[in-house]
């Protein structure tokens, strides 16, 4: 067989999938081209058109989150150590429990929106489940330990991108933290009164956060270069 004709993976693969996952989940951003009002309707009608589309597309970037960790785990990365690795397997675990989420019944189209499923069940929306909140949570929180563990790894390697990432791993910290508190108040307070879900600025600001970790991810060059290129350019050099 030709090899041409072989199906090959490299780390480019990963990298590309990476950065097309960050582009897959920045598609909420369409939603100002809804008409005034129409978006947040969207979001929490699951039978909405926009709700069908986004879901879709979250399921898509979740299918290549998942490829993009197993090509970074399986090719082997540039150093192999022990917080570069459990990344990796941070970041499969976000895109699980992402993908495992589209799958779900429930208003929640966003698979991180704690805050929904707290409110959702709180206030018997119909379909909620406690399943939906216990895949969110994870997805929360594996996504948080994947861009902190990066960034340590980034550190500890002396990688000059080092404080770009720590800077992210900060945000989405903030922001994963602030969805947790909104969804224990929702829970303890038995809802915030209206009917609904809602997507706010906090879940907004948290996707971002979650796009920007995929984005650096897929643009950085250690994290994805295997051993023997490291080498062969060392000897050649």
């Amino acid at each position: 067989m030709p090899h041409s004709a072989q199906l090959h993976w490299d780390h480019r693969d990963g990298r590309v999938a990476a950065v097309v996952a960050a582009i897959v989940y920045s598609l909420w951003v369409l939603e100002v081209m809804l008409p005034s009002g129409a978006a947040q309707g969207a979001l929490a009608d699951q039978g909405s058109t926009f709700a069908r589309f986004l879901e879709s597309a979250n399921r898509t970037a979740a299918i290549l989150v998942i490829l993009a960790a197993g090509l970074g785990l399986g090719l082997g990365a540039r150093e192999t150590g022990h917080l570069l690795t459990a990344s990796w397997w941070s970041m499969v675990v976000f895109g699980v429990a992402s993908l495992v989420a589209t799958l779900l019944p429930g208003p929640c189209v966003v698979s991180t929106d704690v805050v929904c499923t707290a409110e959702s069940l709180v206030e018997g929306v119909p379909g909620a489940t406690p399943a939906q909140a216990v895949v969110a949570a994870t997805a929360l929180l594996s996504a948080m330990a994947g861009v902190i563990l990066l960034a340590l790894d980034r550190r500890r390697r002396h990688d000059r991108t080092w404080p770009l990432v720590a800077l992210l791993a900060v945000l989405q910290s903030v922001a994963a933290v602030t969805l947790a508190v909104m969804a224990v108040r929702i829970h303890v307070t038995s809802g915030d009164g209206d009917p609904g879900v809602v997507f706010g600025f906090a879940q907004r600001a948290h996707l971002v956060t979650v796009a920007l970790w995929l984005l650096a991810t897929g643009l950085l060059s250690g994290p994805w270069r295997r051993t023997r290129d490291v080498h062969r350019t060392r000897v050649s050099g």
